[in-house]
């Protein structure tokens, strides 16, 4: 587990300790932006082909770093919901980002760009709006069908 109470150094340094493995930043992105909540759609629908033990480990990691919280679904009781903190919905901004940086110096799919090519032009009340769907959907767990369109169409993809 993270000690959040020891002296951590460099503010860069410490970031990409917590969060800079690619696994954990494509599993928030999943969760944020594909609202993809329970290990069977982060496992099955991962884009990336992320292996079953690695799903694992890195869900665990971000719930010990304050990224994520889990409960059990009402309706299947083995099932288990993961949601945002606060934390995390802070950093989506982050990787609206890194994917603007992507698609300025690299060429990702069109298909994955369109839906959200918006949120990363860096409009940031635009970007305020969709973390405020977040809280809703992940605070304070309000339906996805009663928060902004846009998250039903992003999590078609």
């Amino acid at each position: 587990m993270f000690d959040f109470n020891r002296n951590q150094g460099c503010p860069i340094g410490l970031a990409a300790d917590l969060i800079g493995d690619k696994w954990s930043i494509i599993i928030l992105r999943d969760i944020a932006v594909l609202n993809r909540q329970t290990y069977s759609q982060l496992y099955n629908k991962n884009l990336e082909g992320i292996s079953s033990a690695t799903l694992a480990k890195r869900l665990k990691r971000l719930l010990d770093i304050g990224m994520l919280t889990v409960c059990s679904d009402k309706l299947h009781s083995q099932k288990k919901i993961y949601s945002l903190t606060e934390a995390a919905i802070n950093f989506v901004p982050i990787i609206f980002d890194l994917a603007h940086w992507s698609n300025t110096y690299h060429k990702p799919s069109p298909e994955y760009v369109k839906p959200i090519r918006d949120y990363m032009s860096g409009n940031k009340n635009l970007i305020k709006e969709f973390q405020n769907g977040l809280r809703e959907i992940h605070l304070y767990k309000t339906p996805i069908n009663e928060v902004d369109l846009i998250f039903q169409e992003l999590a078609t993809l």
